[in-house]
């Protein structure tokens, strides 16, 4: 490395919706223990626990949940992978209103882990078919495998 050259620091967000039943209470804690020791063991810089919504009306610009959510896509498309079935969409009715919205359902927990301000990895995801987990993104950074790269695109020859 070079004088010019810093270390990148990475970092996890855990996303956690409010209200959690008993159960996504204890994954919870779990996930956040696991994180504590990642950083503790120099895997991860700095770990923080965010709260969001269960869901929030897609037409909503100006909500934290649509901005996180349409980069998460962002990395999604880039990496090859889905967010769904994960982060769906629904038409959701208003008892206060009458009115009925489609509405973007977040999932009870999402990590992401980023190096300096760069996201690098969202869990959970699927590619190919094939969920990918939180505790599989954990296993990879306690492991020193790199976060997810983008896909390789399909390389053919001309006839």
């Amino acid at each position: 490395m070079s004088k010019t050259e810093c270390p990148q620091t990475r970092r996890a967000e855990l996303f956690v919706r409010a209200d959690l039943p008993t159960l996504s209470e204890k994954r919870r804690a779990a996930v956040e223990k696991r994180l504590q020791e990642l950083q503790c063991a120099g895997a991860i810089d700095a770990t923080e626990t965010t709260v969001w919504e269960k869901r929030v009306p897609v037409a909503d610009d100006d909500c934290p949940e649509q901005t996180r959510y349409e980069e998460f896509l962002d990395w999604a498309i880039e990496a090859g992978a889905t967010l769904s079935p994960f982060f769906d969409t629904r038409l959701c009715y208003s008892w206060e209103t009458g009115e009925k919205r489609t509405e973007l359902v977040l999932p009870a927990l999402c990590l992401a882990v980023y190096e300096d301000d760069d996201l690098v990895q969202v869990a959970p995801f699927a590619r190919g078919g094939t969920p990918h987990s939180i505790e599989e993104c954990l296993d990879d950074l306690e492991s020193g495998r790199t976060p997810l790269t983008p896909a390789s695109p399909t390389v053919s020859t001309a006839d």
